[in-house]
């Protein structure tokens, strides 16, 4: 349902029933509403403000559903050929077997959504975008929670708890300079993000009154669903340092977080999260008679303990590592004896514990580049051309990052000390970003 009121009052509701074999039978059916409101200011006839061309305030909320992969709710079966019978049998019988464990409580992951908006422009439209605010809350979460091997299975898919998610997000075009020929305009575009788990699944095995955490997951009530929980690395023990017990120099030194005077799985603990602190992009256009020029930087940064990513190398001096054609930035970060302030460990025999080392993906893009000239038309019309555009542009030319490696952006997968996949930049064993510089040209008859 839509409805319109003099260009003033906007209202927009829908409702919707949704339907999907791969939940459990009395779960697979479930209903999202949504309603949205506008209201336009700068059309009331009381709304009289200097220099304001157009002020709209909005209002939204609604439910929305994610669903589960195929059969999820199931114990599936396989068959394969298990039994032969016989010397020289040319075939045999036909096994069947358990492959995934039943959840007949499987049911619709819900999200619902609050969002309150600014959309704007003044200065005759010199300046206008929009700001947004919103807050979701997302139920039964849809997971593969962990479970014991001994039952057969390493994970049930299962609706686990409560997450919220809240953010800001700003959207601003600008026309900076428009003088005769030459015009300067900018769009510039910022967000961030914040999730954090309320409740998972309700269960107090140690009797502390409070619910406890999926450890096993990765999952950890009042972090983000992204939080990294591991080991932290403190260094590299070097030659002549007080070092414990099956390490060596060269090994990654891990801080004894619970200062029991041992390394063990007690010393683990959440060091930061992989989501971004704020991602950024400005787009600046400069125009000159039939001249422009534009380029786009794109930043995601985040703090101490955000956007992180695993960045780990160790060797174990061996012949397949004399084998090896490293690259000589990445051979400079390797620790030898020679070079102590090297940042990636190597071993001379394997250390009790073998850590994973972090570091910050933030990074600073010149991500597009574009010079265009438009042929003069009174030219081009001697000949019978409408138009003809030279242009030369380039990608990804320059990064400015802290990041070791080719480039902290990619997300590429790895499985944290949980078996969880998690994501991280691209490292030395990837591939580096491409570069591009095209040189075209554009007619139109």
């Amino acid at each position: 349902v839509n409805y319109s009121y003099d260009g003033r009052y906007l209202v927009t509701a829908t409702v919707r029933r949704d339907g999907y074999s791969g939940f459990s039978a009395n779960n697979k059916s479930a209903v999202f509403p949504s309603v949205a409101l506008g209201w336009v200011l700068t059309n009331e006839e009381w709304f009289k403000v200097p220099s304001l061309d157009y002020l709209k305030l909005r209002a939204g909320y609604g439910v929305s559903g994610n669903q589960t992969s195929r059969y999820s709710s199931l114990a599936r079966v396989n068959s394969s050929i298990g039994y032969i019978f016989g010397d020289g049998a040319s075939s045999g019988v036909m096994r069947q077997e358990l492959v995934s464990m039943e959840n007949s409580n499987l049911k619709w992951e819900k999200t619902g959504g609050l969002n309150f908006g600014i959309d704007f422009a003044v200065l005759n439209n010199r300046l206008s975008g929009n700001i947004e605010y919103y807050k979701t809350t997302t139920k039964d979460l849809l997971y593969a929670v962990s479970i014991p091997s001994i039952t057969g299975f390493t994970s049930i898919m299962s609706n686990v708890g409560e997450i919220d998610n809240h953010g800001f997000e700003v959207t601003l075009n600008s026309t900076n300079i428009k003088n005769g020929d030459f015009e300067w305009t900018s769009s510039f575009n910022l967000s961030l993000n914040r999730n954090e788990i309320k409740k998972l699944a309700g269960l107090d095995n140690d009797g502390d009154g409070k619910e406890d955490d999926l450890t096993s997951s990765s999952l950890f009530i009042g972090e983000s669903l992204s939080a990294i929980y591991d080991y932290t690395v403190d260094g590299i023990y070097q030659i002549g340092d007080d070092i414990p017990e099956g390490y060596n120099p060269g090994n990654y030194r891990i801080k004894d977080i619970n200062n029991d005077g041992k390394i063990d799985e007690d010393d683990r603990s959440i060091i930061g999260r992989t989501d971004p602190g704020v991602r950024m992009g400005l787009l600046n256009t400069f125009k000159y008679k039939g001249i422009s020029l534009s380029f786009f930087l794109n930043s995601v940064l985040g703090g101490d303990k955000s956007y992180m990513g695993k960045n780990s190398f160790a060797e174990l001096v061996n012949d397949n590592t004399l084998r090896h054609n490293r690259l000589t930035e990445q051979v400079e970060n390797f620790w030898t004896p020679s070079n102590p302030d090297g940042i990636y460990a190597m071993y001379n025999a394997n250390p009790a514990i073998n850590p994973y080392r972090y570091e910050n993906r933030s990074f600073l893009r010149l991500q597009d580049i574009t010079l265009a000239y438009d042929l003069p038309k009174k030219w081009m019309s001697k000949i019978g051309i409408e138009n003809v555009n030279l242009y030369l542009s380039a990608k990804n030319l320059a990064t400015f990052t802290k990041w070791h490696g080719w480039d902290p952006e990619p997300d590429m997968t790895y499985s944290d000390i949980n078996g969880q996949s998690r994501v991280t930049g691209s490292c030395y064993d990837h591939r580096p970003v491409m570069k591009s510089v095209t040189i075209g040209i554009n007619i139109n008859l």
